[in-house]
């Protein structure tokens, strides 16, 4: 909506070679990616988080 000014600030440099494979390539992929709407995305983001949880709380306790 609004743009910063770039009073004082150099233009940024246009990055044509990327620009260039862009148009050929589109947007870089994964294959094999789980999309994160998906219900095996859900439920491995729920196994990632509680792993987390489990590792941070591992590191909290004195000794361990």
């Amino acid at each position: 909506m609004f743009k910063r000014s770039r009073a004082g600030q150099p233009k940024p440099k246009k990055d044509r070679v990327g620009e260039f494979f862009f148009q050929i390539f589109g947007p870089a992929t994964v294959e094999g990616a789980i999309q994160g709407w998906s219900p095996q995305a859900r439920d491995q983001y729920k196994q990632m988080r509680e792993r987390q949880k489990r590792a941070a709380e591992a590191r909290r306790q004195p000794g361990g």
